[in-house]
């Protein structure tokens, strides 16, 4: 079931929204960002885990919903937490499928750098922030966009696959315009 919905148009329609609003205004709504990226964790770790086990789907997604909803309102709640745990992961999705190659050693090296940068934004704020929601928004909007191009009807063939260094040129060049484009808004409300 949750196979279902990572690939519905209408979830994928509403993460492309979430991801470019986070991407542009991320940092007046980073309480919100903190609690959704707090309940993708829980609900993608916990889907790890629950494939270990003997059980019926719909079983399976009340259980991700639930511990997503879990970890998300602990993010919520404590927000340093949350800056640790949002920090981490956008690192950890960000280094891992670079050092993938590497085998245990990249994988060692991509969770103590994504460690790191959760400490690194427990002690900033709003530069963190911004830096944060940037490139996750950065990074979401092409991912996206191609898995709706993929289930668009037309041939989409010619474009690169999504781990491609033309999508990680993209996915840059979108967090650096999003960390302009938060950083000019930030000093236009100050």
């Amino acid at each position: 079931m949750a196979e279902i919905l990572d690939s519905s148009p209408i979830v994928l329609g509403l993460s492309l929204v979430i991801a470019v609003f986070l991407w542009a205004e991320g940092y007046k709504l980073y309480k919100l960002a903190v609690f959704f990226l707090g309940f993708i964790v829980g609900f993608t770790v916990s889907g790890n885990i629950i494939k270990l086990i003997p059980t019926f789907p719909w079983q399976s997604f009340i259980v991700q919903i639930i511990c997503g909803l879990v970890l998300g309102a602990l993010s919520f709640l404590v927000i340093k937490l949350g800056f640790f745990i949002g920090a981490a992961c956008a690192v950890f999705i960000i280094v891992s499928p670079l050092l993938t190659p590497l085998g245990t050693i990249g994988m060692v090296i991509s969770f103590a750098s994504a460690v790191v940068a959760g400490f690194v934004a427990t002690k900033a704020d709003i530069p963190v922030i911004i830096l944060l929601t940037s490139v996750v928004g950065g990074f979401m909007i092409p991912a996206i966009l191609l898995k709706i191009l993929i289930l668009s009807p037309y041939d989409v063939s010619f474009l690169p696959g999504e781990n491609s260094i033309v999508w990680l040129i993209v996915k840059l060049i979108l967090t650096a315009a999003g960390i302009g484009i938060q950083f000019a808004k930030q000093r236009a409300d100050d």
